[in-house]
This record gives C-alpha cells, sequence and structure tokens, in this order.
C-alpha cells in the first residue's frame, strides 16, 4: 500500500493477502488481459475495461451504497475487516498492524462501538 490515512507520509508498507486472494486477483487479471497495473478498474459503457478506476468514482459508489444501506461509514470496511479478524481469534495485535491502528485503545475503541453486545466476553478474554 501507497499511502493511506494511516501512512500521511507515504512511507508504504506490504501487506499480507492470502493464497484465495492472489487466486481472485490472478483470475481477474486474465480477464481484463493485464498482469500489471490497478486492480480496481471502472468499465466504460461497452463494457471493456479502463486502466484504473478514479477515487471520484469509488467515492460514488460508496456514496451510493451508503443511501442504500444506510450502515455504511468511511471505517466501515476497515472495522469491518478488524471485527472478522477478531471473530476469528486473530491476536489484537495482528488486527492493529493490518488496520494500521498505532495504540491498543484506539484499536479497542472502534472494535467495542461496532461490537457492544460481546464486549464483555472480548473484555474479559484479554485482560483475565
Amino acid at each position: 500500500m501507497r499511502k493511506s490515512k494511516t501512512d500521511q507520509f507515504g512511507e508504504g508498507k506490504l501487506i499480507p493477502i492470502s493464497e484465495e486472494l492472489v487466486n481472485l486477483i490472478d483470475d481477474w487479471s486474465e480477464t481484463i488481459g493485464s498482469a500489471s497495473g490497478h486492480i480496481l478498474r471502472s468499465f466504460k459503457r461497452n463494457l471493456s475495461v479502463r486502466e484504473n478506476l478514479e477515487p471520484a468514482t469509488v467515492n460514488k459508489i460508496l456514496k451510493m451504497l451508503q443511501r442504500k444501506t444506510k450502515e455504511l461509514s468511511g471505517h466501515s470496511f476497515r472495522v469491518g475487516a478488524a471485527l472478522d479478524m477478531l471473530d476469528r481469534g486473530v491476536p489484537l495485535e495482528k488486527i492493529m498492524l493490518r488496520g494500521g491502528w498505532k495504540s491498543e485503545s484506539t484499536a479497542m475503541r472502534y472494535l467495542r462501538n461496532w461490537n457492544d453486545d460481546e464486549w464483555s466476553l472480548i473484555d474479559h478474554e484479554l485482560y483475565s
């Protein structure tokens, strides 16, 4: 990842991905006829694939989804992935690395806000 909200200076970082995701990316690369360039791309009206996906397009897609679901926020993807990892028993340290959180308290605040029903169980497991 070249730059993100949690990497304001653009130092970048490597993000591990699953073998399943590697296979999906390979399949997509075959579909679009290119093994390099952007993974996320937009389509023209004739369904030919463009070279990239403009940030404005991503923003439009997210806003449309937000209007439909009324539950989508800017943190939905990052927090959702963190909750998935928590449910799979991934240690908090790994969740923090993947989500880009530098402090345990910040990561726990997000996880707690999204998962209040299970907070007492999480709290008990982490601090017992």
